[in-house]
């Protein structure tokens, strides 16, 4: 073998061997910059959300709503008692001034068209109606009873002196009996406004 071909191989054999080591250090250095190395978009994608958290967590809870007038009026009617006035909002700023005079048992009615109670007595309320604001309508159909269970009372409509229909002005006042076919012990009294949506109430004791 020549010298010429001695050192041609050997400078061929330098150039692979170089090559091969340039792959095999490009090849680790690639498998680094993958495993403990964090990418410009992973970094950006984290300060990216960062914000969001802190915006849910200090974001402000809403308010809650306040109740309107007519919740109010009802919540004020729960605490009225017979012989007290309490108002009764009867929609678009109109508002009824309540009084349940009183409040008695009776065994039967002087009417000649009553008939004996299904339920062992009546409950006669005697009514004063007034208009505190705006201009009311005074009706035996806005009142309802319940009992202690729940079970409605069934309306007389044949009682003498009842609570007239009609419009109250301001300054007048109406006055007359509601009667109920009842079970004795507590009664809840319930009083609606012209669309029958409860409008305040009040309790009578048994």
């Amino acid at each position: 073998m020549s010298l010429e071909h001695t050192s041609s191989f050997g400078l061929r054999a330098k150039a692979i061997a170089t090559i091969g080591f340039l792959a095999v250090g490009l090849g680790l250095g690639a498998c680094s910059a993958g495993s403990g190395g964090t990418s410009p978009e992973a970094g950006n994608a984290s300060s990216a959300e960062a914000p969001k958290v802190a915006a849910s967590k200090d974001a402000p809870k809403e308010a809650p709503q306040a109740p309107d007038a007519k919740e109010a009026a009802t919540a004020e009617a729960k605490g009225a008692v017979v012989g007290k006035p309490f108002s009764a909002n009867m929609r678009n700023g109109n508002t009824a001034r309540i009084t349940i005079v009183s409040a008695k048992r009776v065994a039967s009615l002087d009417s000649a068209f009553s008939t004996p109670p299904k339920n062992g007595s009546y409950l006669v309320l005697d009514v004063l109606w007034e208009t505190e604001a705006g201009s009311t309508s005074s009706n035996p159909l806005y009142f309802a009873a319940k009992d202690s269970n729940g079970r409605k009372g069934a309306l007389n409509m044949f009682a003498e002196g009842q609570l007239a229909v009609g419009d109250v002005l301001p300054g007048d006042k109406s006055r007359g009996l509601i009667v109920f076919d009842i079970t004795a012990g507590p009664v809840t009294i319930s009083i609606s406004d012209p669309l029958f949506k409860e409008a305040a109430r009040i309790q009578i004791p048994g």
